[in-house]
């Protein structure tokens, strides 16, 4: 053997005999984690002082530290995702074992994978040798699988019970838990699920971190509410005074975002945006309730209030919350996504007598020339079909073009046939343009069989089936495909919508409350009915939001104030096809042209329309 092998065998003896480093997280990630130009908007070696407030959450993760749980309930745009991948990287190199991470879809899984976990590798020399691609012959590793000495990483989605019924594992990172289902294929919660994975080891490590959604079904309120509470507190630089930066502290003036500005609680001197980077380097996490302080589980909230100089200002949000203070919609995403506060419903149902007395005179199935777009709900019951038809407006405001009732029994095609003569009906708008019936919504909660039956009958574009999520967080969820099995014997598949009837209700009695402007202005959203009789009013105010403790904790559910809710349902269920047509998206400029399309003015006589309402007095 050479001189210059036995140096080499002498130096590979040292390497191994040499104690691994003993680094929290954020030591790690600001020592090795490179941020890729691809995913990153300031590429280049990770430093924790541009997100200071992220270095104790970090370092509860870290090997050393007894925590076991780190929740955190924050705002967009304050890096909580990249610092949990600070920790993926850190388990990797320091201290291998088996992770599993979960995102609410398996799509969202391999996003994640493909436009933050390997960019992150192939940056980061440290993990690119621990790591083959999954290109490479026989590197044990795919897009949802990485293999690494001493561990693995399975990537799932909270969608998929197999998934987190995988292995067992020392790690858990559950990313954006309020995007989870509520009960996972009957098996119960895909958190409970997740957690059961780590029971078997003694030192596991659960980060849990989303944005909020709803006051009484948000997952990560729930879980923040359980522990002592941390916020992060920054000194005035004036008064030298700790404070946790609120919403009602950041002032403008004259309507002019760029004005904005903190206002000190404490001695009430201004604080300007610049200041911000100075106060964040001293900042200190403060427990709200430290009579909750345990060793093994802590709590985090933050807001985007917080977000680091150049990423998201204060003159950002002000103008985020102009735009979205005359739309519960909007504002509802400022609170959740800005301020990362759970959205406080307004369950109570307005009273139907004040909507009833603010009828106007119009003529059904006539839309007026504002009308861009005609969708129909259909509420499914043993004897009867409910249809509300609706026309929609931009800013969404929408009228009703009719409410109609086809009786007969619905497990018979006869009043199935009936209902597809409306999918093929067009309406004479009053300036003379033909609209035709974009999309129909139709509820498979009550003889699902023949729903399916039916809307197989016509394209997507045109007819679909939904089913309703009173726990989901968005309107719209991604379509999943169903059997359709008559008697039992399978005869094909079709797509299903999950519908979020809970946010569909508050969002419509928000609407609902709206009156219009002494100048005459028709604020967003607002619904504008004709002369329907009583009972119609009242079953569109039939239910209320009411709440119950439940395991210690605040649960909400929506409960029958007036018998028939048929026209509550009927009318979510157009407001849901007209989401899935894009409604929610469309700028100004769609909605003008939009609006302007149709077909050549026919004659009066050829109109297929009808002159009254089953609802008419």
């Amino acid at each position: 053997m050479t001189v210059e092998a036995d140096n080499r065998l002498l130096l590979a003896l040292c390497a191994g005999m040499k104690p691994d480093e003993r680094l929290s997280v954020s030591e790690w990630a600001d020592k090795y984690r490179y941020l890729s130009p691809e995913a990153s908007a300031e590429p280049g070696l990770w430093r924790t002082s541009r997100v200071p407030y992220m270095k104790e959450i970090m370092d509860k993760l870290s090997a050393m530290d007894p925590t076991e749980e780190v929740i955190f309930m924050k705002g967009a745009q304050i890096s909580a995702t990249e610092s949990g991948l600070n920790w993926v990287g850190y388990v990797i190199d320091i201290s291998p074992g088996p992770m599993l991470m979960v995102q609410p879809t398996d799509v969202m899984c391999k996003r994640n994978s493909k436009i933050r976990f390997d960019p992150m590798v192939e940056a980061t020399h440290r993990l690119r040798k621990k790591i083959q691609p999954a290109r490479s012959r026989d590197s044990g590793n795919t897009m949802l699988q990485k293999e690494f000495t001493g561990g693995v990483i399975v990537m799932t989605g909270a969608n998929s019970a197999v998934g987190l019924r995988s292995m067992p594992v020392k790690y858990l990172f559950l990313d954006e838990i309020d995007g989870y289902p509520e009960d996972l294929d009957s098996e119960g919660s895909p958190i409970e699920l997740a957690m059961a994975r780590t029971r078997t080891f003694s030192r596991r490590k659960v980060y849990k971190c989303s944005t909020p959604t709803v006051e009484g079904r948000s997952s990560i309120e729930r879980e923040f509410e359980n522990t002592d509470k941390r916020y992060y507190h920054l000194p005035c630089p004036h008064c030298g005074t700790f404070q946790k930066l609120i919403w009602a502290q950041v002032k403008w003036e004259l309507e002019n975002p760029d004005t904005a500005y903190y206002e000190c609680i404490e001695c009430g001197c201004k604080i300007e945006e610049h200041q911000k980077t100075q106060m964040l380097a001293v900042g200190q996490w403060l427990a709200e309730d430290p009579d909750k302080t345990s060793a093994k589980k802590a709590g985090y909230h933050l807001s985007a209030l917080y977000s680091p100089v150049g990423w998201y200002s204060w003159a950002d949000a002000v103008l985020d919350f102009m735009k979205a203070k005359k739309d519960p919609t909007l504002l509802k995403v400022f609170v959740n996504t800005v301020l990362g506060e759970t959205w406080k419903e307004r369950g109570e149902a307005p009273p139907w007598e004040g909507i009833f007395d603010r009828r106007e005179h119009y003529q059904v199935n006539m839309p007026k020339k504002e009308v861009a777009l005609i969708t129909t709900g259909v509420d499914v019951q043993a004897d009867r079909l409910e249809v509300d038809i609706v026309g929609w407006c931009k800013g969404k405001e929408s009228y009703s073009l009719d409410y109609r009732v086809i009786n007969g029994d619905t497990s018979n095609v006869k009043v199935w046939n009936e209902l597809a003569k409306i999918v093929d009906e067009s309406w004479l708008r009053e300036d003379g343009m033909t609209l035709p019936m974009r999309m129909m919504a139709v509820d498979t909660g009550y003889n699902t069989t023949m729903v399916y039956e039916f809307c197989r009958r016509f394209d997507l574009s045109r007819v679909i089936a939904i089913k309703g999520q009173d726990k989901q967080a968005t309107i719209i969820g991604p379509p999943k495909f169903v059997d359709i099995a008559p008697n039992g014997k399978r005869i094909g598949k079709m797509r299903l919508f999950h519908v979020g009837v809970s946010i569909l209700k508050s969002e419509l009695y928000g609407w609902l409350r709206q009156r219009i402007g002494e100048d005459g202005v028709v604020p967003p959203g607002y619904c504008h009915f004709p002369e329907y009789g009583p009972e119609y009013f009242k079953g569109i105010t039939a239910e209320q939001l009411e709440f119950k403790i439940e395991k210690g904790y605040r649960k909400y559910q929506w409960v029958k104030k007036y018998p028939r809710n048929e026209p509550l349902d009927a009318r979510n269920y157009a407001r849901a096809a007209a989401s899935v047509l894009g409604m929610d998206r469309w700028t100004e400029a769609q909605w003008n042209q939009i609006a302007g399309h149709g077909t050549q003015k026919r004659p009066e006589k050829e109109r297929k329309q009808r002159q009254g309402s089953f609802w008419d007095k």
